[in-house]
């Protein structure tokens, strides 16, 4: 599971006082924090890092916070961004959202709400992940369906064994009840599956 000290945040805003006190205030939060001065600086942070969330101010130098979200969706389709803008007109949040910004905040912001914004991007993260994790064993399981008859007929204990570790990480995933999890380990046992 994708925890907080893997969740990369960066701020992209040209306001010193702003970038700092948002570093600040994420850091203490448990966040690794990255920031840039601007859009260009952003874009290269974003090429050579793992970011997860970025927060970028609207207007800034070298590339203002829509080119930003832009070039951050482009490069990774799950990453969420959002943009601060003291210039909250409409237009600008409807353009912001129209690119595929996960949210925007007005200046001047509550701490309160950018903290519950980054909790909110990186629970959207971790479930983006288990996703995932949950299509990867859906893929695995499906694609050897057909071999599940064979290992209970086999009786060969080390695939079997390994049968029943899958079926206990599908049942971790809830892909599968407890009940259908048990009645799957008895079948490969048995040698009863249909």
């Amino acid at each position: 599971m994708l925890q907080k000290s893997d969740f990369k945040i960066l701020i992209a805003d040209d306001d010193d006082i702003t970038r700092d006190m948002l570093v600040s205030l994420l850091s203490k939060e448990g966040y690794p924090v990255v920031a840039a001065k601007d859009g260009l600086e952003a874009k290269k942070i974003l090429m050579r890092e793992d970011i997860k969330l970025v927060i970028a101010d609207y207007r800034m130098p070298g590339g203002d916070g829509i080119e930003v979200l832009k070039h951050a969706i482009r490069n990774s389709p799950d990453i969420a961004v959002v943009i601060l803008t003291a210039y909250g007109t409409l237009d600008s949040v409807l353009e912001a959202m129209k690119e595929g910004a996960y949210d925007y905040v007005t200046k001047p912001f509550k701490v309160q709400e950018i903290i519950l914004l980054a909790e909110r991007a990186y629970k959207r993260a971790v479930l983006i992940e288990d996703n995932r994790e949950l299509i990867k064993h859906l893929r695995e399981t499906y694609r050897d369906i057909e071999v599940i008859k064979a290992v209970s007929d086999s009786r060969n204990p080390e695939i079997t064994t390994g049968w029943i570790e899958r079926i206990e990480r599908l049942k971790e995933v809830n892909v599968l009840t407890a009940q259908e999890a048990d009645m799957l380990r008895e079948r490969l046992i048995k040698g009863g599956v249909e």
